[in-house]
């Protein structure tokens, strides 16, 4: 078959091709008398994508076999990787290319020839691959659930989640839509919770007829997303409940129909997800309390110089003076040392404040053992520096 795509059309394949290539590495190529179709599977096999472009897409269709051989005999498949290096970047292709040509069923090779101004012509050749025909199963009128809205409207809510995100949630109600970042690691610390709501008014169709709570990959909607904003055309999905595919479609008449078909995951339970999802916000009283809790257990705690050197009843407790302490420890109390001491400040020991502050309680831990008495480190009693004189 040899499909000519006009100048104008040529962008918007190469648009295709890279969409394609967000998803899947291999292309599959099943021509048609009057149609051309790009498929596309992940490797997981939980993405589907498919271009559809009709008649009204090329200038010139032209079968290259007898009328009477099989058009199956034409289904291939390429990688990506080739096709990526004829439609590298649009905007060149945009400006410089008059009509690219298609062609195949010449030594199982597809020949791509882009016929560019002042009389340039760049042909590509990439081997084919032959190969079954690709579908997906799914039954889109088993659906409950639709909406439709304008792809635009979509790409800026989509801008809140990062770039990063893989998965999102996505819960529907009979009059509320809401999404929200999914991650599977418990540390809320190292992550960013992100969640956006939007009203029906904003769809173009908002049509549910129960509600539901999936989860799918960001990365297959944000590809559809990018190719249907730049046609100015809006976005549909049906779907129905997790667990079961959801299906996007974007679709401009009979020349270009665009199918996206993406497995998703059943919502683990709004008990389960406070669990794996804990609120980052926490109230002033809930610290106060926590803190005190922190500091109780951490004056219950036995150092290990209490267990091996236990204090005399007769020791009075004295609070520890910084300034009375040497900056080095003595040789004489190296011998003495502990090694099963923990050098690691515990958590309960550690001073409120910057980490500066954590640093000096690490390097004077001694002072804040319950059994630690300065005056009775040698050597303190010995005046180094006498007291300078008073000004007079």
């Amino acid at each position: 078959m040899k499909f000519v795509v006009p100048g104008s059309n040529v962008k918007l394949l190469g648009k295709a091709i890279h969409c394609l290539a967000k998803i899947g590495d291999d292309v599959y190529l099943e021509p048609t008398r009057d149609s051309l179709a790009l498929r596309t599977v992940n490797s997981s096999r939980s993405a589907y994508a498919t271009f559809n472009f009709g008649s009204s897409f090329f200038s010139v269709i032209e079968q290259t076999r007898a009328k009477g051989d099989s058009m199956e005999e034409d289904r291939c498949k390429v990688m990506v990787r080739s096709l990526l290096l004829a439609f590298r970047s649009l905007s060149v292709l945009e400006k410089t290319v008059d009509s690219c040509i298609l062609e195949t069923g010449q030594d199982c090779k597809l020949l791509i020839s882009l016929n560019c101004r002042h009389s340039v012509t760049k042909q590509f050749s990439v081997g084919l691959v032959e190969c079954e025909a690709l579908r997906a199963v799914y039954d889109i009128t088993r659906c409950t659930n639709r909406w439709i809205i304008q792809a635009k409207v979509m790409q800026e809510a989509n801008g809140n989640f990062l770039a990063n995100q893989e998965e999102v949630t996505m819960h529907v109600g009979l009059d509320s839509f809401k999404m929200k970042n999914y991650n599977d690691d418990y540390d809320e610390k190292k992550q960013v919770h992100t969640e956006l709501a939007m009203q029906p008014g904003e769809f173009e169709q908002f049509n549910i007829v129960e509600e539901a709570s999936i989860t799918f990959c960001l990365k297959e909607l944000r590809s559809l997303l990018m190719f249907a904003e730049y046609l100015q055309l809006p976005i549909s999905a049906n779907f129905s409940q997790g667990g079961q595919p959801m299906v996007l479609t974007v679709s401009q008449g009979q020349a270009i129909n665009c199918t996206y078909v993406l497995a998703t995951l059943a919502d683990q339970g709004e008990g389960q997800e406070c669990e794996r999802i804990p609120t980052t916000t926490t109230s002033t009283a809930y610290q106060d309390t926590a803190s005190t809790n922190i500091s109780q257990a951490g004056h219950g705690r036995l150092h290990s110089t209490q267990r091996d050197t236990p204090v005399p009843p007769t020791c009075p407790t004295l609070s520890p003076n910084l300034s009375t302490i040497p900056m080095e420890m003595p040789p004489s109390l190296h011998p003495t040392l502990d090694n099963s001491m923990d050098l690691r400040p515990p958590d309960s020991d550690c001073m409120e404040g910057t980490p500066p502050t954590k640093r000096k309680n690490f390097m004077f831990r001694r002072c804040f053992d319950a059994t630690f008495n300065p005056q009775t480190v040698p050597g303190t009693e010995k005046v180094l520096a006498p007291d300078s004189d008073e000004e007079m």
